[in-house]
């Protein structure tokens, strides 16, 4: 056991997605060793509940399990695939939530900073490294661009919702959104080229 083990932690992630789509159970395991906790702390921060995070968390790793061979190396990297489940899923409960108790948290820093027993103190400051990176690529946003991007990956509105929000026309909305990602996509690639 320990030696298959070791095998597992040798491989790659597309090697472990690849045992996972034939029905590796083990492989799906090492997977969400190695990647659990960043998914958890992702919901964590949006979420701000870790009983929801870990159900969030739980289902990722199902919808891998049961989606793992629809993934494609061409259309982008396997973590931007994993964390885009990762967030949809968390968005989709924010919504569940704000459906079921209208419940809404106006403090974009309350999504930043939460503490956890899940996430060692080593991940915790990897992970506000991350999101200080985020926020700082943020704040270089014209305030238009910024507050639909707010609006839509840590409120979880949709881009509808957000023009009805800010009495904008749907096209404006969707513009600043599509010139918002452009800038942060550049800043942040910028950021991760100059940290390798």
């Amino acid at each position: 056991m320990a030696q298959e083990s070791i095998v597992f932690q040798e491989m790659d992630d597309l090697e472990l997605l690849e045992l996972i789509s034939s029905g590796d159970r083990d492989a799906l395991a090492h997977l969400y060793d190695r990647y659990g906790r960043r998914v958890f702390a992702l919901a964590a921060r949006i979420l701000n509940d870790p009983v929801s995070s870990e159900e969030v968390t739980q289902d990722v790793f199902l919808s891998v399990w049961r989606r793992g061979s629809s993934y494609s190396a061409a259309k982008g990297k396997f973590t931007t695939w994993l964390f885009s489940i990762a967030h949809n899923r968390t968005i989709d409960e924010l919504r569940k939530r704000r459906r079921d108790r209208n419940r809404q948290n106006d403090d974009i820093e309350d999504h930043l900073h939460i503490e956890s027993a899940e996430i060692s103190p080593l991940e915790n400051a990897v992970a506000q490294s991350e999101y200080a990176k985020v926020r700082d690529a943020m704040a270089d946003l014209p305030v238009e661009q910024r507050q639909v991007v707010e609006l839509s990956y840590f409120k979880g509105l949709t881009q509808a919702e957000i023009a009805e929000k800010t009495g904008q026309p749907l096209g404006t909305v969707k513009t600043r959104m599509r010139l918002a990602l452009k800038k942060l996509r550049n800043a942040l690639s910028s950021e991760i080229s100059a940290a390798v």
